[in-house]
């Protein structure tokens, strides 16, 4: 068989271990790819070897991501029509419509107002739940007046964050309602979710009445018809950024690939799985094979976006926590001192001498917050343009601004990191799970695991060198042990 094709995918060479994971592809193989090691090109050459080599057929190939801008920008890249590249919910979506479900997806803000509805109209008038509201919010009121007044304040916009954030976690860990009884069992002591509970009730109730269909449903259904009737025919599912996946998103995957018996390719990095917060699993990634037995794992470790320097360093700060796949990642990129630590007292003008001293290529700042910039920056002296872009008084050119989980996936010549200080909006962030969602969610059993993975998306979207603006006082600890690695290195 001619392999000669992956000599040239989109004008480069695939190495060894790219190859590799093309090549000796099973049912079921993981691809664990390191940071800037040209996993998109490794896919695009997957896709191609399939249709040239194996005579698959392009519509036989489903290719899944998880956000819109991450499918448009994959689809240019293989650039042949009739391979389906789609989101979790454009599958669905697909799978619904060609079996004729009839259904509506709810209106934005859907959850917001019926979470309105319930504590506005329902709670006061059901003796239980008030009785129940009461045991948590007694201070707030002693009568309807008070509570009407309640329903005006910010603590009550913060509940009704608490609890779409439940709702929205219950069912992307695919929980079912003994699971939530058993929470009850658990935590007889927290009226809050007798609440909750029957909020949930509530907005599915209304969901059923107006035919209406979420995010979350939409994938439940599909999951449902693909377990009970012949639906897809696909030979190959390849799935990007697969540290990413939640559980209700794995029992799709896998209803999907045994409807049509097809072989299933993941590829991702769990240094960075970032979005525990909205469902993520990374157990999924990590535990592969319990998922899908006899699976096969391949690595590919050469990246070609950071120098050999840092991706050492970052390597070794992220893999403290050694629960995660070892990595042996190399580049034949070398640069002196790629990561530069710079001590401020004034945040503004560290900043602005920090971007002068650049001489060339773009500068990308990135913050653990969104607000961060303003700390750094003022406000009125920013004039902002489109995705982060931004100008100021007596620059020549633009610079961009975005916070770290906006950034993945991203590059950029040179990255300089803010806010790397040790208060509670800091980095890490230390802000305290106030949501409920540690009922639901696993434990980490490793400090700050999710934010060391952040850290470490931040380190390395630069090509070349990579500014830490740290404080003299109450530095960030991630900072100090950083300052220790290059010591080391």
């Amino acid at each position: 068989m001619n392999t000669d094709i992956l000599n040239n995918i989109n004008g480069y060479a695939l190495d060894q271990e790219q190859k590799n994971s093309i090549l000796q592809a099973k049912k079921y193989s993981l691809i664990v790819a390191g940071a800037g090691s040209g996993k998109t090109l490794t896919l695009v050459g997957k896709i191609e070897y399939l249709i040239k080599c194996k005579q698959i057929k392009p519509e036989e190939i489903l290719c899944i991501s998880f956000t819109n801008e991450a499918t448009k920008s994959l689809k240019n890249k293989i650039n042949i029509p009739k391979v389906n590249v789609f989101t979790f919910h454009k599958l669905a979506i697909t799978i619904l419509n060609k079996e004729n479900i009839e259904y509506e997806i709810v209106p934005d803000n859907y959850l917001e107002e019926k979470i309105d509805e319930f504590f506005t109209t329902l709670l006061w008038t059901n003796h239980f739940l008030k009785q129940e509201f009461l045991k948590v919010y007694k201070h707030f009121f002693i009568t309807k007046k008070r509570y009407k007044e309640y329903l005006k304040t910010n603590h009550y916009k913060e509940l009704k964050k608490v609890i779409a954030s439940f709702i929205h976690l219950y069912n992307t860990h695919n929980l079912k309602l003994t699971e939530f009884q058993n929470l009850f069992q658990k935590k007889k002591d927290n009226p809050l979710l007798y609440l909750i509970f029957g909020m949930m009730h509530h907005y599915e109730k209304e969901k059923e009445i107006q035919e209406y269909y979420d995010f979350d449903d939409l994938i439940k259904k599909a999951t449902e018809l693909c377990n009970s009737k012949i639906i897809c025919h696909y030979k190959e599912v390849i799935i990007d950024e697969f540290q990413d996946t939640s559980k209700l998103r794995l029992k799709f995957i896998k209803s999907v690939v045994n409807n049509s018996d097809a072989n299933l390719t993941v590829v991702g990095d769990d240094f960075q799985s970032i979005y525990k917060f909205s469902g993520c699993d990374l157990n999924i990634f990590l535990n592969f094979q319990t998922y899908f037995p006899e699976a096969q794992t391949f690595k590919i470790q050469n990246t070609y976006r950071n120098s050999q320097e840092l991706i050492k360093i970052a390597g070794d700060f992220v893999m403290k926590n050694k629960k995660q796949i070892y990595k042996n990642l190399k580049s034949q990129k070398h640069l002196e001192s790629p990561i530069k630590i710079i001590k401020y007292r004034n945040r503004y003008k560290t900043l602005l001498k920090t971007i002068q001293n650049i001489n060339t290529g773009e500068i990308l700042i990135l913050g653990r917050n969104n607000f961060d910039i303003y700390k750094f920056i003022p406000k009125e002296k920013i004039i902002w343009k489109e995705n982060g872009y931004f100008t100021l008084e007596n620059f020549a050119f633009s610079l961009r601004y975005l916070t770290i989980h906006k950034s993945k996936g991203l590059e950029s010549d040179n990255v300089i990191i803010i806010n790397l200080e040790n208060t509670e909006l800091g980095f890490p962030s230390q802000k305290k799970n106030t949501s409920l969602t540690y009922l639901i969610q696993e434990k980490e059993n490793f400090l700050y695991e999710e934010e060391r993975r952040l850290f470490y998306v931040a380190l390395t979207r630069t090509k070349n060198h990579c500014y830490l603006l740290v404080p003299y006082v109450k530095p960030s600890i991630f900072a100090k042990e950083i300052k220790k690695e290059i010591h080391k290195s």
